[in-house]
């Protein structure tokens, strides 16, 4: 679809917003086959008992050409005026990103950029008379002649490749992830988790993805925290609510048909939830055109397809 094809990465909590200092392309896969699996194991890493697509946000499939990076910035959003309907602060009663796992999908050599910086951290073990700063790694990159040709004199970029050699980095290695959180046990942003995506200064395109997870449901699911405020506001002003091109779907057994007695809902050929008589009605944000499959015994007994409406339900 539009909203989860790949093309120029943007940023902000809302909205498709260019920044020139995040060059890179990206695109979503949120409910195929694969992505499900990884995003289920990844919630099982970070210890979750259960999986709840509303504590998920991704997965972010990322491509770094040539020159391209992203600088440093947080995953956690910040909303400091309450602008968003959504309420972010998750030190209060908001929610909002606390765990994110990147997950390399290239190889990339030392030397050919595209490291994950921590601009905040210096490399494990190193002593502190061993720090490099900022002026002397540039002028190390300089001598080295890497760059040269090919990212321009005292850029963002030409800065970035520098920190990345004397700061906290992480290279790409296609069996490698990087697991960090965005937020302290209370909820507050941990500014540690300063991070950016090191321009690629090489041939060969770095590849990657990224699950967040929330530290409770996230904006676009049933039961998310509001800033009432913001939503009464659009309302009056009848703006479209949040997350307007996704479509809620609720499934529920009606326990007429014997033969759905145990029931199973999937997406595609990704098993989702327990549809029979003795579960509860499964609740899903999803998209138009979204296809979910009714199974029994392994089989596939029945069929829906998501269609315009905001809210839609579906019985058996």
């Amino acid at each position: 679809s539009e909203t989860h094809k790949m093309k120029r990465s943007s940023t902000g909590a809302s909205g498709y917003n260019l920044n020139s200092k995040r060059t890179s392309e990206n695109g979503f896969d949120t409910h195929g086959k694969e992505a499900q699996i990884v995003k289920r194991r990844c919630m099982d890493i970070l210890g979750f008992d259960e999986y709840e697509e509303s504590l998920t946000d991704g997965l972010q499939v990322l491509r770094y050409n040539k020159t391209t990076g992203y600088f440093p910035h947080m995953d956690w959003i910040d909303d400091p005026r309450k602008k968003e309907e959504h309420n972010f602060d998750s030190a209060g009663i908001g929610s909002n990103r606390f765990a994110t796992i990147l997950l390399y999908m290239s190889d990339l050599e030392p030397g050919d950029g595209g490291e994950t910086l921590f601009s905040h951290g210096w490399p494990a073990g190193q002593a502190e008379e061993e720090h490099v700063q900022l002026d002397d790694a540039i002028d190390a990159l300089r001598a080295s002649g890497d760059v040269e040709g090919i990212l321009k004199r005292d850029s963002w970029e030409e800065k970035m490749v520098a920190n990345c050699r004397s700061r906290l980095a992480v290279r790409p290695h296609s069996s490698r992830a990087v697991l960090f959180y965005s937020q302290h046990p209370d909820g507050s942003v941990d500014q540690s988790s300063l991070h950016g995506g090191c321009p690629v200064i090489t041939d060969q395109p770095k590849w990657a993805a990224n699950l967040w997870a929330w530290n409770s449901i996230r904006g676009g699911f049933p039961g998310s925290p509001k800033n009432e405020h913001v939503v009464e506001k659009n309302r009056a002003a009848n703006k479209s609510p949040e997350n307007d091109q996704q479509k809620h779907a609720t499934f529920i057994n009606d326990k007429s048909v014997e033969s759905m007695r145990h029931a199973q809902l999937f997406f595609q050929d990704t098993f989702w939830g327990n549809y029979g008589f003795d579960n509860p009605p499964l609740g899903i944000n999803t998209f138009k055109g979204h296809k979910w499959h009714v199974r029994v015994d392994g089989e596939v007994v029945k069929s829906f397809t998501i269609g315009r409406d905001k809210k839609q339900e579906f019985h058996i």
